[in-house]
């Protein structure tokens, strides 16, 4: 019962720790979604003109779209700034799960009251993970609504689709911070590794395919799994979201079995 009621104590200190970073992420994501909404709404034939004359590896960058004003509009919110603004949110987080108390030198006095390191990571991950779940989810609401505000048709658009999509490769480079900060008790390590690879990644994605003889290769970046689903014109890639959850799940899993064996820091 006390480390049911310790677990809880975690949980909930957890949420009230984050609830600013999320809100933050929430309303940065709404306040970008509006932009694209309104820009390509009053103006998005011009913008669609623009990018058909860009070179293809620039316009590779902007994301898939299918041309009209309301891909560019889904294509900018989910494909560019999207991932930018989750991808922080989800490897800050990550990384302070695995070694946040300990850097801030309070998980010695946690462990004091029979609490595992494992239990803390699972309780703090779990509000990590349900962080991201709520911005994506409140994401795609919003977007909904300022498209019918600003009287934009996503008919063509599988919004739903792709915000389930996104899950999967946000929570892959969430547990790989994660997962290295676990492993090395660094959260620095695990955000400067998780954010380079998740750099790397997208242009290694997007840049690639401009070389026939190479576009093969970017379909081995973790990026692909998202990206490679063209989910705002064909929905939800199963395959594809099923393998970055479990890669998501082994990483995590490094994370929950190198964090008991690592000597405590201080």
């Amino acid at each position: 019962m006390l480390r049911d009621r310790l677990l809880g104590s975690v949980f909930s200190k957890t949420i009230r720790d984050w609830l600013l970073w999320t809100s933050i992420a929430v309303i940065a994501m709404w306040l970008i979604s509006a932009l694209y909404i309104w820009l390509m709404a009053a103006s998005g034939d011009a913008y669609v003109t623009m990018i058909a004359d860009f070179p293809d590896a620039l316009a590779n960058i902007y994301g898939v779209n299918n041309g009209t004003p309301e891909g560019l509009a889904m294509s900018g919110i989910f494909f560019v700034i999207g991932p930018l603004v989750l991808l922080t949110y989800a490897i800050g987080l990550g990384a302070s799960a695995a070694v946040g108390e300990e850097e801030s030198r309070s998980l010695p006095f946690l462990l004091t009251s029979s609490l595992r390191r494992r239990s803390v990571l699972l309780a703090k991950s779990a509000v990590a993970a349900l962080g991201v779940l709520i911005i994506i989810g409140l994401t795609w609401l919003g977007v909904v609504a300022m498209a019918t505000v600003f009287g934009m048709d996503l008919s063509d658009q599988n919004v739903l689709g792709t915000s389930v999509q996104l899950v999967g490769m946000v929570f892959l480079f969430g547990a790989l911070a994660l997962g290295l900060a676990a492993w090395r008790g660094s959260s620095a390590v695990g955000v400067g590794v998780a954010a380079g690879l998740a750099v790397l990644s997208y242009f290694l994605t997007t840049m690639l395919p401009v070389v026939e003889d190479l576009a093969d290769l970017a379909k081995l970046t973790p990026w692909y799994l998202f990206s490679g689903a063209n989910s705002l014109s064909n929905g939800i890639d199963v395959a594809l979201l099923a393998i970055a959850l479990l890669i998501a799940a082994a990483l995590f899993g490094m994370g929950l079995y190198t964090l008991d064996r690592r000597d405590l820091k201080g």
